[in-house]
């Protein structure tokens, strides 16, 4: 085949997953290691839309009110209509969705691309293409790179998740959730109840034999096996819906008491923080002096007392008592680490 005929090819294939402008496959071209100059891209797209491939699809181009040209094949049986939104929506699940997701698995969700196209392919995806193939960006901040053997990892727990078996955890892990767990309980057995999102990992959560709550973060250093052994999830699913309701994030709780939690923030960084989600039991209320309240209830972990650290002089506790001491020691022990007095630091 000439590298002319090679190039058509995969220029149709491109065009099976969505409509294109100049930009578009400019872009997509130098990705792909394709060496061919726009004016070239031209040519080429007009030559595709006189070829007759088959009776049900055909290439049409379209010019909007800036003359810009967009090129969409259009499959014979796409009936169903669907609106802007709809593609808008499509399309920022698409490029916002987790990176750590996203890169490893780039040929399975082009393939639901092209067959979401092809359903679809009638309405209007050339409308806001522009916009939603070159100018949707993720920062990917505080995003953990996942790559092969982590989505391996994946993979497997969708199984044991699926078939409700326990897996066997055969090393101490990365415990990002402070949970009370010493090196003797390894290898240790656990019932997997739900893989977790959370602040930019895959987390697994279920329960030990003694119904400890566990979860762990999905990492290189994350080994387990699976196992045959078979769990009952309606047995633990009214326990761990409760549980998970009265954490803050994810973290062990200093206690097993939920506390009523009021915390101040400084008028701008109340406005900034409150469009956030923090707890699903969260409600602001505004001060006479312009201050916000957060309200919650929920137990004390670490992820909270960072939660509130992170503001330094920007918001307070005010109440319960133990959680302000508690932010209170955690500011002494920074400031012993800056003044070199604590040995903790480098111990980690």
């Amino acid at each position: 085949m000439s590298a002319h005929a090679e190039r058509l090819l995969r220029l149709y294939n491109r065009l099976k997953r969505g409509p294109v402008t100049i930009e578009i496959i400019s872009k997509w071209a130098k990705q792909a290691g394709i060496d061919v100059s726009e004016r070239q891209l031209y040519r080429d797209l007009n030559q595709l839309k006189t070829l007759h491939v088959n009776d049900t699809e055909k290439i049409i181009e379209y010019a909007d009110e800036k003359n810009r040209k967009t090129w969409k094949l259009e499959f014979k049986d796409s009936l169903e209509k669907i609106t802007a939104y709809d593609i808008n929506s499509f399309y920022l699940l698409k490029n916002f969705a987790p990176y750590s997701i996203l890169e490893e698995r780039k040929l399975s969700i082009e393939k639901f691309e092209k067959i979401i196209f092809k359903n679809l392919s009638k309405n209007n995806f050339q409308q806001y293409i522009q916009a939603n193939e070159l100018y949707l960006r993720k920062a990917n901040y505080n995003e953990n790179l996942y790559g092969k053997d982590e989505h391996a990892q994946l993979e497997d727990l969708i199984w044991a998740l699926h078939n409700n078996k326990a897996i066997k955890i055969t090393d101490e892990v990365l415990n990002t959730a402070d949970l009370k767990i010493a090196k003797s309980d390894f290898p240790l057995l656990m019932f997997p109840m739900e893989l977790v999102f959370h602040r930019g990992r895959v987390h697994i959560a279920g329960f030990n034999k003694i119904r400890q709550f566990l979860i762990f973060a999905i990492d290189r250093q994350f080994h387990f096996s699976l196992t045959n052994e078979s769990f009952n999830r309606k047995k633990y699913s009214s326990e761990y819906k409760v549980h998970f309701e009265k954490l803050y994030g994810i973290s062990e709780p200093s206690n097993k008491q939920i506390y009523n939690i009021k915390l101040e923030f400084a008028e701008n960084y109340g406005e900034s923080y409150k469009s956030f989600y923090w707890h699903h039991s969260q409600r602001w209320e505004k001060l006479s002096n312009g201050n916000y309240v957060l309200h919650m209830h929920s137990t004390i972990s670490r992820e909270l007392i960072g939660f509130i650290a992170i503001g330094l002089d920007l918001v307070k506790v005010k109440q319960p008592r133990v959680l302000k001491d508690l932010v209170i020691k955690k500011l002494q022990d920074t400031l012993a680490v800056y003044d070199q007095k604590s040995p903790q630091f480098l111990k980690g």
